[in-house]
């Protein structure tokens, strides 16, 4: 009687180790998986981040287009200079008001807490400066200007 309850046991035993084996199996699979997803999704709402910036500032250039091409236009309370092209410029002490820029061309469901302002001054003027935004880990967007046409360029950075 004795062995034959020693060997239930053990087949118990048995049994719960290969469903915890299973288990925890399952959830590093669909850990791993997650991860891919998840940096897929990071991807696609970059690139969504940058087909909206570059839809803004192109509104912006047809109100300046069909407003005769002003020096500057007041927007939402915000004051704002155009390239020689027409692409919207927003400065603060002859500097690119990197902050300003990111809330006038971003909608308003993107939040900008999240994003991490760095400001880059390459060059004298205005149209050379750039901003950089930090989207995520790692996930970084720049704005600047070359040859008076706003440009955004996406990057991954690593430490």
């Amino acid at each position: 009687m004795l062995p034959e309850a020693f060997n239930v046991r053990q087949v118990g035993r048995y049994k719960f180790f290969i469903w915890f084996v299973l288990i925890l199996t399952l959830v590093f699979v669909l850990q791993n998986e997650w991860r891919k997803v998840n940096a897929k999704a990071e991807d696609v709402a970059l690139k969504l981040i940058i087909n909206s910036l570059y839809e803004s500032a192109s509104s912006l250039r047809q109100s300046w287009e069909l407003n005769n091409r002003p020096d500057h236009m007041e927007i939402d309370g915000v004051d704002l200079h155009f390239t020689k092209l027409g692409w919207p410029l927003i400065e603060q002490n002859n500097n690119l008001d990197c902050y300003q820029l990111w809330r006038t061309l971003t909608p308003v469901n993107i939040s900008a807490p999240y994003v991490s302002l760095l400001y880059t001054k390459e060059a004298r003027t205005v149209t050379s400066e750039s901003c950089v935004y930090q989207i995520s880990t790692g996930k970084w967007l720049e704005l600047f200007y070359e040859n008076e046409t706003i440009k955004f360029n996406d990057f991954v950075a690593i430490k």
